[in-house]
């Protein structure tokens, strides 16, 4: 008899990605790129998207271990949600349990305006 096997497709908590919180997300993320600041990698930081997300691969051209990252960052994302983005650029470790906290606490980011 044929076995089927259904893929289990983990759900995103949409309730940790969004914020009303009037922050600059960018600046954000800048901030906590520096603090993790993620080995042989160029990061580019893109406003917008319909949710945090980062894509990375290989840097070709560049000496063997060189990646590129691309940071998708919503203008409604939280504070959670890009940190945790940017723990997954880190070294390939887990990251410390305390490292999301040190993110999203850590860091000041005032509301400046400049918003899309």
């Amino acid at each position: 008899m044929p076995r089927i096997e259904l893929e289990r497709v983990e759900e995103i908590d949409e309730s940790s990605q969004s914020s009303t919180e009037s922050f600059d997300r960018i600046a954000f993320a800048e901030r906590a790129l520096a603090l993790v600041r993620p080995p042989r990698t160029t990061v580019a930081i893109c406003p917008g998207a319909r949710r945090v997300r980062v894509q990375a691969g290989r840097q070709w051209g560049a000496e063997v271990g060189q990646r590129w990252a691309v940071l998708s960052v919503p203008m409604n994302a939280s504070r959670r949600a890009i940190a945790s983005a940017v723990l997954e650029l880190g070294d390939g470790t887990p990251p410390r349990a305390w490292a999301l906290d040190v993110l999203i606490g850590g860091i000041e980011t005032p509301y400046r305006g400049h918003e899309p």
